[in-house]
């Protein structure tokens, strides 16, 4: 009896050695090595303003730009004169854009006899797009004075975002 419960004892380890074996010789290991780069590159911005309409007897002054800001200084002469200012917007990315938001305000405790108007800019502004818009700035036609207070600020966020994709 004992010599049986050996040989099955010696069997069963022979067992579980073979299987110990055959399941390293069938099992693989993978090893993965993975690595994600963005390539995009988000550039959407100012590349030109100018004037395009000066009144005689007005100035426009030398408009500047950044990437992202605009500046002029328009110096109207009498009532009815209108300088207008073209702005461009270009898309130089890699990544289409849309149009998210516009906000323009006049200064509260400006005069009433300036007024500061402005054209529409494109919605869609994809991948080597450009657009263009006007910023019109006109010396109230109608006024019957010269007020005491001469100048009013301009100020204005235009703000375009990625172009959701479907």
């Amino acid at each position: 009896m004992r010599k049986n419960r050996i040989i099955i004892l010696m069997v069963f380890l022979a067992t579980i050695l073979l299987m110990a074996v055959g399941y390293s010789t069938f099992a693989t290991d993978f090893t993965i090595n993975g690595k994600a780069e963005i390539t995009g590159e988000w550039d959407v911005r100012i590349t030109n303003i100018e004037a395009t309409q000066v009144p005689d007897g007005c100035d426009a002054g030398t408009p500047t730009f950044t990437k992202d800001t605009i500046n002029f200084s328009a110096k109207l002469n009498k009532p009815g004169d209108e300088i207008i200012y073209e702005v461009t917007i270009q898309n130089l990315g890699t990544i289409d854009a849309e149009l998210q938001t516009i906000i323009f305000t006049e200064e509260i405790d400006g005069i009433e006899e300036i007024n500061y108007t402005t054209s529409e800019l494109k919605k869609d502004l994809n991948v080597g797009d450009s657009t263009t818009f006007n910023i019109i700035v006109t010396y109230v036609k109608n006024t019957e004075k010269v007020p005491d207070v001469k100048t009013k600020t301009l100020t204005g966020i235009i703000q375009y975002v990625q172009k959701e994709t479907a």
